[in-house]
């Protein structure tokens, strides 16, 4: 079962650090992993189109302005950390082009975009760490380690080294969650096809 001390004594290991046992004991290495750990998280999940981590729906039309027929103001997805794409399901081939924006008037992202009824495909902030694929927390893990190398040991030259080992790292697992994903794809055709 994989928590988040675990992936945090994961990024120590690559370290050269002793594990610790709770993320409020008092001591720097706890202070910095709680301080890097989310925004560390949310940038390796923007990097790829995880398939752990994928969702799809309808978006909630906010507004349709007169002033600019056939652009329509949806809600951002609350969960999303990234918008893929946007389609209407008709022609959910074609993705649709859209723009995200602040909306001082509404206080809140919103997505512009030249259709009704549109979905959108996007990328979840995923906070249970057993949903995490295998991959993605040995990249998680090392870009942990990466951003913390300078702060808990001082060394630029071990600094390095991970981030070559993370983006290695990253580039096996983004190979192999995209062969799953066409994997899923195929067998979800031929399923469709038999049914």
């Amino acid at each position: 079962m994989i928590s988040k001390i675990t992936i945090c004594n994961l990024a120590l290991a690559q370290l050269g650090q002793a594990p610790i046992s709770s993320l409020e004991q008092d001591d720097e290495k706890a202070r910095r992993l709680n301080l890097f750990y989310e925004p560390v998280r949310d940038e390796v999940l923007r990097t790829h189109n995880w398939a752990f981590a994928g969702a799809e729906e309808p978006l909630v039309l906010i507004e349709k302005p007169q002033e600019a027929p056939g652009r329509c103001i949806y809600k951002y997805p609350a969960e999303a950390l990234f918008v893929r794409r946007v389609f209407v399901p008709e022609q959910a081939v074609k993705a649709l082009k859209f723009r995200e924006v602040f909306r001082t008037d509404l206080h809140c992202r919103v997505l512009e975009v030249p259709a009704e009824r549109a979905y959108a495909e996007y990328t979840r902030r995923i906070l249970d760490e057993n949903l995490f694929d295998p991959a993605f927390v040995k990249s998680f893990s090392l870009a942990l380690a990466c951003d913390l190398a300078i702060a808990l040991t001082g060394d630029s030259a071990l600094a390095s080294q991970l981030l070559q080992k993370y983006t290695l790292s990253l580039d096996e697992a983004r190979r192999s969650n995209m062969t799953e994903n066409f994997t899923r794809a195929d067998a979800s055709d031929a399923f469709t096809e038999v049914r």
